[in-house]
């Protein structure tokens, strides 16, 4: 008998490898900065960082090869100043010769944000200035992270200048420092070339970070049709932070042009002339940098959103800062710029007055702004009042068990590749017309229950490792090989359990496995329901560690269901085991196992062919080796409850091939409901007999599982029918020997059980020529042929009974030919019958013709 068991390795084991897997090995050490003055102070009080020493291995992700774009020659100098001035305008900063635009506009917008207070939270503590340390922090994996440098900077050689980041402002030291610190947690300063914009703001800031296109159809139409303006006005109300870039999709010849002219208000007119002129400025005489944009604007590089304001019905105006060197804005709306000249803006101009004093920001229509900005990265921020819970976990083992849409099949060889329902088992759904198969092992994910205790928003965030962090370079996403995502369900406030399957009318939101750095998703909850999050990575049996955060705008609580019982077994389809499907007459031949709960249970149960499934190359589907789970109650015999001969479709209580799942050769799964302390079969099959394989047999449910083995057994199930002319009666009637025969030999010495049973009629049954019973004669050979007298070649005989069907068992010899002829008590009582043989000792049954 077989128990099953937690599908998860122990708690300590689990918990110590996902706090490995989330360290980041740059801070491992874990110093403060009162320690590293203790330790690591040179005779002159100035501290050197020992975990980021300066030189060519804080430089490069591998010091031995250099990118192309590093300097020559690069040495490292101390630098003093005062960290942050507080001048009351948005920054300006210089990026020297390292490509970290990402970062450094991040920075900027951080900066730019809320007159430097989020700025001044990166700033743990200068305390330990005089000695050249300083203590900054990242959101790192899910929490905050304090990372400790010193004051020894990269500069050019023979320059007297920074070779990396700067503030535009003298003697300020932020930008420098905090790009310091920042490389130290990713591993090297050229590990900061490339990024993503809105993932650099979430590490900033530890706000919930995503990325919109405005260049693509659903962009387009939210932009015409006012509702990117909206989401513009509410992101901003919400003191989020917005980066927009200009990302460069297309060849240089393929210009920008605005699809439409910022519509003028009545009275003030927009000329062709400065339509031409707004497309000339961009298409330049083709001697210009590639970066260069339309009025003053550069490609790649990142503006922050400070403002959005509507003056009238077609006149909206977006503020931007530009905290480059070069890059502003002077097309319509610039500062100065005629368009302040209209009538509708004269009456207002006083609030756009104390803009215009700040250099490094400007306004532009926002039809201009959507036409050349194609990217916005936007970091939501979140109130004080707002809750929020971090969980650290991590898929290892049984608990990875990928998306519950199967991905794709992969290419065959040596033949087409099937239909997706057709290479995988489990249910299959159908999405835009193509078939989705569920997977079997996505019940094994962790599953985490949320309840509120009123009506709130709540942002559920799913994080994985950054990939920059395990590299020490940036990995772009077409380049990172682990996903994930994540669907939340709405369960009834009394479901306690996990979920083991998706059900109509229960998704809230369903994330696509996306090898993005976080994953996020909103909805409005409810106190009258629960929800299940399920975090999944993009395939089954893919391991990593994940962070799991929820922000809600009132008390939320969560809680991790526990994992579910797992039990495993493998078996093989051998010799008359492989009885074949149930349409197979020895279909009753495979192995059996009968299965029980002592609680109701939800189980689902996955049968897998291991040569298959480890197959390095993908064969073709063949429907003869397509697999099936079948469940059923067991045979009531004598001796309890037993081995089935048959199944048929009425008697069958589920199967994976009739609970709407495609037809496989690798899995077949089955979805049941089992009753508490009511026992059922279980039987894995191929589709045709004889075909020889292993297979592994697994379980999966919340309550523990019971699960016997039964005895290897060959049965076999022919059908029959008494005819006129057949239905002979018992030995006492001159018609006994025209009955049905049917003809067995056994390969050795044995005991067989034969059940005869008759087909239901509507027909009323006489109680005593309707009687059932069986007679075993001795042939001649193969053919069945009985020389002499038929009653005296009778080696055995049944009781007859009045009832549908009887059962007895006989001993016979191997090697000798028996038949075996099932009658009526009295003749000409006809009708369907089957014919049922089981023996722990090979056989083979057959139906004589008469």
């Amino acid at each position: 008998m077989y128990v099953s068991d937690r599908a998860l390795p122990p708690e300590d084991v689990t918990v110590n490898t996902i706090e490995s897997l989330l360290r980041i090995p740059n801070l491992a050490s874990g110093r403060t900065e009162e320690q590293l003055v203790a330790s690591f102070s040179a005779d002159d009080g100035l501290v050197t960082d020992p975990d980021f020493l300066p030189g060519v291995s804080s430089l490069y992700p591998d010091p031995n090869q250099p990118p192309a774009s590093a300097p020559p020659e690069v040495t490292w100098r101390r630098v003093s100043g005062t960290l942050y001035f507080p001048t009351g305008k948005t920054p300006r900063l210089l990026q020297g010769v390292l490509e970290s635009g990402s970062f450094l506009g991040a920075l900027a917008a951080v900066a730019a944000a809320r007159g430097g207070e989020l700025l001044l939270d990166l700033i743990v503590s200068d305390d330990s200035a005089g000695s050249g340390a300083y203590t900054f922090q990242f959101f790192k994996h899910g929490c905050w992270q304090a990372v400790v440098v010193d004051n020894y900077l990269p500069c050019l050689a023979d320059e007297e200048r920074l070779a990396f980041a700067c503030s535009a402002v003298v003697g300020e030291l932020w930008p420098s420092l905090l790009e310091k610190a920042y490389a130290k947690v990713h591993g090297s300063y050229y590990a900061l070339a490339g990024g993503s914009v809105h993932e650099a703001l979430v590490d900033l800031t530890g706000g919930v970070g995503f990325k919109v296109k405005t260049d693509t159809p659903e962009g387009q139409a939210a932009a015409a049709d006012g509702g990117l303006w909206t989401d513009l006005l509410a992101w901003l109300g919400s003191k989020s932070i917005i980066g927009a870039v200009a990302k460069r999709a297309a060849p240089a010849r393929q210009r920008f042009r605005p699809d439409a002219i910022p519509e003028a208000e009545e009275g003030a007119t927009t000329s062709e002339a400065m339509a031409q002129e707004f497309a000339a400025g961009f298409e330049g005489s083709g001697e210009e940098d590639e970066q260069q944009g339309p009025y003053g604007l550069v490609y790649g590089q990142t503006y922050n959103v400070l403002e959005a304001r509507a003056v009238n019905e077609n006149i909206r105006l977006v503020r931007l800062h530009c905290p480059w060197p070069s890059g502003v804005w002077t097309g319509p709306w610039a500062t100065g710029s005629a368009e302040w000249d209209y009538p509708a803006v004269a009456g207002k101009l006083d609030s756009f007055a104390a803009s215009w004093e700040d250099e490094a920001t400007f306004w532009m229509s926002f039809t201009d702004f959507v036409a050349f900005f194609n990217r916005l990265h936007v970091c939501r921020m979140f109130p004080p009042t707002w809750h929020q819970l971090t969980l650290h976990c991590g898929w290892q083992g049984p608990s990875a068990g990928g998306p519950y849409h199967l991905p794709p099949p992969e290419a065959t060889f040596g033949g087409a590749a099937g239909s997706a329902a057709e290479r995988s088992g489990g249910e299959a759904s159908t999405t835009n017309g193509a078939a989705q198969l569920v997977s079997s092992t996505w019940c094994c994910n962790p599953q985490f229950r949320m309840t509120v205790k009123k009506a709130a928003e709540v942002v559920v965030c799913l994080g994985q490792q950054d990939p920059t962090v395990a590299h020490r370079c940036h990995v772009p996403k077409r380049h990172r090989k682990r996903a994930i995502g994540l669907q939340i369900l709405k369960v009834p406030l009394d479901s306690l359990g996990r979920r083991w399957e998706v059900k109509a009318g229960e998704v809230v939101a369903s994330l696509a496995s996306s090898t993005s750095r976080e994953v996020c998703a909103t909805f409005r909850a409810s106190p009258d329901f629960a929800y299940v999050v399920v975090p999944h990575a993009g395939r089954a049996g893919e391991e990593g560690a994940f962070v799991l955060r929820t922000l809600s705008s009132s008390p939320l609580e969560v809680e991790q269901l526990p994992a579910p019982l797992c039990l495993v077994v493998g078996g093989h389809w051998s010799g008359f085991l492989a009885g074949g499907g149930r349409g197979s007459a020895a279909w009753g031949s495979n192995p059996q196992y009968m299965i029980s709960a002592s609680h109701k249970a939800q189980v689902v149960a996955s049968l897998t062919r291991l040569d298959l499934k480890y197959a390095i190359i993908k064969a073709p589907r063949d429907p003869a080796q397509d697999l099936d789970l079948t469940l059923v109650a067991p045979e009531k015999g004598p001796e309890g409850p037993g081995r089935r001969a048959s199944a048929r479709d009425p008697e069958v209580l589920a199967a994976a091939s009739l609970q709407g799942g495609a037809p496989s050769n690798e899995e077949a799964v089955l979805a049941v409901t089992l009753e508490p302390e009511t026992p059922y079969l279980l039987v894995p099959s191929l589709a045709a007999a004889g075909v020889e394989a292993p297979y592994e047999l697994r379980l999966m449910s919340a309550v523990p599982l019971e699960l016997v083995p039964l005895p290897e057994m060959q049965t076999v199930q022919l059908g029959g029918e008494w005819t006129a002319e057949t239905a002979g009666g018992c030995n006492v009637n001159p018609l006994w020997r025209r009955n049905p025969k049917f003809h067995i030999v056994l390969t050795n010495f044995g005991r067989v059980r034969i059940t005869l049973a008759r087909s239901p009629s509507k027909k009323a049954r006489h109680p005593v020529d309707d009687m059932l019973g069986l007679y075993i004669l001795r042939a001649a050979g193969p053919d069945g042929e009985i020389k002499g007298d038929p009653r005296r070649a009778v080696v055995a005989e049944s009781t007859f009974v009045p009832q549908p069907d009887t059962t007895a068992e006989y001993e016979l010899n191997g090697g000798c030919h028996y038949v075996i002829m099932p009658c009526t008590y009295g003749p000409g009582r006809t009708g369907r019958f089957s014919l049922s043989v089981s023996s722990a000792t090979g056989f083979q049954l057959r139906s004589l013709q008469n």
